[in-house]
């Protein structure tokens, strides 16, 4: 993703439809039905456009317990909300 760790961090409540997590590290736990959803980020080197820099965050996201509807569900809001200037 092209933001930093504080900014995916102040993202994530709206992201995550206000659902409570913890952040262990770089590892993040959000509750969600009977099981939870494993996100991890990893800050990495800035992508250079000529003079530009831009911000790289690795995100992965690991679903436990989830049914497939239900990390549809969490995907489709994820995706959405953390759209930023795409065209």
């Amino acid at each position: 993703m092209g933001c930093t760790r504080s900014e995916f961090l102040a993202w994530l409540p709206g992201a995550v439809n206000g659902v409570h997590f913890d952040v262990e590290g770089d590892l993040i736990r959000v509750p969600c039905q009977a099981g939870e959803v494993l996100i991890r980020i990893a800050q990495t080197a800035d992508r250079k456009l000529g003079l530009l820099l831009l911000p790289v965050l690795r995100v992965s996201i690991e679903f436990v317990g989830l049914d497939a509807p239900a990390r549809q569900a969490f995907l489709r809001h994820f995706d959405l909300f953390t759209r930023r200037g795409g065209g």
